[in-house]
């Protein structure tokens, strides 16, 4: 966004030197020159279709690179982890998948742009010999030292705007995606500060209470993210809350965090919540593959490790300290 003003005035002065070029042209040739305007057109009306290419590849970049920059932060996250259960190797792998997505699309993006290269190479040679040829038809001017001298100068010189309008509308077409990227997170809902109650720990023995909550990620949804939530807990106590994979473990607790929105019901904190871990670092899949990640498979040692975690009656374990 910093060299917007920079490429939007690039655009709008090459486009005026473009057609500067043409008027050149058509006074010192005449008629001749309209030919030329053919293979000029062409390859104006090419630059639309790589310019929407270029659009796409532009937003599957940016879509790409936020998802490996969100992994690799998480990651980072938990290294620890990671380190004392020997997971590198495999979480490399897992790194180097989200980086092969997001090269996928950068490279695909610098193909397009080589052929806006050769474009801008081949066209003004292509133009000079319609023109050349067009003068010869309509005899509308000698061609002669002077007149074949004007028409590549004039040419060479609509080089430049070849080359660079297509850029212009590669760096627009970026500022376009930023724009709506920052309109749409500066038009998000705000996040309500009342969707949650904090009360003091010493007028209740509680820690968190909910009643008949209904939340959503998307209030637009008619249906709820969690819906008839009724949970309450006590100063001390201990819960394990085990699901399948998406059915709303994390959400129930960004509910009680107050960070999905709330529709309706009450919300109660009792104290102060200390803090909030989410192993967002573990990967979605069965509890096998979770454990194994990626090492090979040990019967024995798995049998003892699911029995001393007690989970061969749960699918999926989430742990949280509040």
């Amino acid at each position: 966004m910093g060299e917007f003003p920079w490429w939007f005035h690039s655009a709008w002065s090459f486009t005026l030197q473009l057609f500067l070029a043409i008027a050149v042209l058509y006074g010192v040739v005449g008629l001749g020159a309209l030919p030329g305007l053919i293979p000029l057109l062409i390859c104006c009306l090419l630059n639309v279709p790589f310019a929407r290419i270029l659009q796409k590849c532009q937003s599957e970049i940016m879509i790409a690179q936020d998802e490996r920059l969100r992994f690799t932060s998480e990651i980072l996250n938990s290294m620890k982890i990671i380190k004392f259960q020997s997971w590198e190797e495999k979480f490399m792998n897992l790194t180097e998948s989200r980086r092969d997505k997001e090269f996928k699309w950068l490279s695909e993006a610098q193909f397009k742009k080589a052929y806006g290269t050769v474009l801008y190479w081949m066209s003004p040679i292509i133009i000079s010999y319609v023109i050349f040829f067009g003068c010869a038809l309509f005899k509308s001017a000698p061609l002669n030292a002077s007149t074949i001298f004007t028409v590549l100068a004039t040419l060479r010189s609509m080089g430049e705007p070849f080359k660079m309008i297509p850029e212009a509308l590669s760096a627009m077409i970026q500022v376009n995606v930023s724009f709506d990227r920052i309109e749409k997170f500066l038009l998000d809902d705000e996040q309500k500060k009342d969707d949650v109650t904090r009360i003091s720990m010493q007028k209740s023995d509680r820690s968190v209470k909910i009643q008949e909550g209904n939340f959503s990620w998307d209030p637009e949804l008619t249906i709820p993210t969690l819906r008839n939530v009724n949970l309450e807990v006590k100063w001390g106590q201990k819960i394990a809350v085990c699901r399948s994979v998406g059915a709303g473990k994390s959400s129930l607790l960004y509910a009680i965090h107050g960070e999905i929105q709330k529709i309706s019901g009450t919300v109660n904190i009792y104290g102060s919540i200390a803090y909030v871990s989410q192993n967002s670092w573990i990967q979605s899949g069965t509890i096998r593959e979770n454990i194994l990640c990626g090492k090979p498979m040990d019967k024995a040692r798995y049998d003892k490790a699911v029995n001393a975690c007690a989970l061969d009656k749960a699918s999926i374990v989430l742990t949280r300290v509040i």
